[in-house]
């Protein structure tokens, strides 16, 4: 039988994972060169609420099985945010899934063999029917299970507002000012933030004294979008740079603590002492 992934004794880093470009574009937007001194630690500080399992876990026949299987499996990994992006949308809609836990660092051949031909996550797999990429996942699992309510599917103006959000988000500024001190790249990131903030308190006006989100009380695809970004940048920038990552805009602050505070988004990350140990070796903090 699989080992459900949180018994294992002991899980790769971040950087580890983070380290092999086509499994996750994260690791693209930090631009690493190189995969030198990887460190190891064991994955108490995530225990999965959810059913969980190790990729490596599986037999081929066990594999090759769930392209006929009536099951929803969501190939993921805990530490990349673009696997957040969908992890979390799967629990905010309630969805019968089960996530698969790939390895990013040591990735199984037959991952891209029998799966994801693209060799990255997420990657759904719903009865059969693959879906690709994460923001296409999260509109999937929202619209099969949510009625799209969170990409506002009903409300065309709204969910235009959601897609603006999501068109003028770029974290790559931010990683290279991460990795680099760039004070160029770090003029970039904010200019990003800025045309964000702006989105929320002119664009979407109508819904500020209604709650903190982008549309008011409730969760949109906007957050799902943004956020799993914002919170590795909070802080990693915050312990490395000595940035207060959102500090100059309190719109997109509200709505970020907002999400934070949420059951479904806590059951996705890991802790920000995870994210400043694993990041240790491959960043030189700001005096």
């Amino acid at each position: 039988m699989p080992m459900p992934l949180h018994q294992s004794a002991a899980a790769a880093s971040d950087f580890e994972r983070l380290a092999v470009a086509k499994s996750c574009h994260f690791c693209i937007c930090i631009q690493l060169t190189t995969t030198t001194s990887l460190i190891m630690t064991t994955a108490a500080d995530h225990v999965p609420t959810y059913p969980s399992v190790d990729y490596a876990s599986f037999s081929d026949d066990q594999l090759d099985a769930f392209h006929t299987s009536p099951d929803l499996r969501l190939f993921s990994n805990i530490n990349c945010p673009y696997g957040q992006r969908a992890l979390w949308t799967a629990l905010e809609v309630n969805a019968p899934f089960q996530v698969v836990e790939v390895s990013l660092a040591n990735q199984p051949d037959s991952y891209g063999e029998k799966f994801n031909r693209y060799g990255t996550v997420p990657y759904l797999l719903d009865n059969g029917f693959a879906v690709y990429e994460s923001a296409i996942v999260a509109q999937y699992l929202d619209a099969k299970f949510n009625q799209g309510r969170l990409h506002r599917k009903d409300d065309v103006q709204a969910a235009t507002l959601v897609q603006l959000v999501i068109a003028q988000f770029e974290a790559r500024p931010w990683y290279q000012y991460l990795r680099t001190g760039d004070e160029k790249a770090k003029e970039q990131g904010i200019e990003i933030l800025k045309e964000l903030e702006t989105i929320f308190t002119v664009n979407a006006k109508a819904y500020r004294d209604q709650g903190p989100y982008l549309l008011g009380a409730e969760l949109s695809g906007a957050e799902i979008n943004l956020f799993p970004f914002f919170y590795r940048l909070d802080v990693l920038l915050g312990h490395y740079r000595k940035l207060e990552f959102l500090a100059d805009f309190p719109a997109l602050r509200a709505a970020f603590d907002a999400a934070k505070a949420r059951k479904t988004f806590q059951q996705t990350i890991r802790t920000p002492e995870y994210l400043i140990q694993q990041f240790a070796p491959h960043f030189n903090p700001t005096p």
